[in-house]
């Protein structure tokens, strides 16, 4: 079971759902968007907790020292340097 729980609402009309899936969120806020010319909008309630650590782990794009250094999700100017692979023919 998962953990995430989504839920898709209208600002126009009546219109809510929940879900447990981004993606069948994502399709429902698109589908009453395009049915209706309305806009909707989600709310995401909870995520999984690997989806949460993550997103800890990262931190914020631009703001320095605000991901965890030693997380494989981060990656450091060293170790772009040696990712780096030449294409170049010999």
């Amino acid at each position: 079971m998962s953990d995430t729980h989504i839920t898709v609402t209208c600002t126009n009309c009546s219109f809510e759902t929940t879900f447990s899936r981004l993606s069948a969120a994502r399709v429902a806020l698109a589908d009453h968007e395009r049915a209706t010319g309305h806009t909707a909008n989600w709310t995401i309630d909870s995520l999984s907790p690997g989806i949460e650590r993550a997103g800890e782990e990262a931190g914020v794009c631009g703001i320095p020292g605000s991901s965890a250094a030693d997380s494989p999700l981060v990656r450091s100017e060293s170790r772009d340097a040696s990712d780096v692979r030449s294409t170049d023919a010999e």
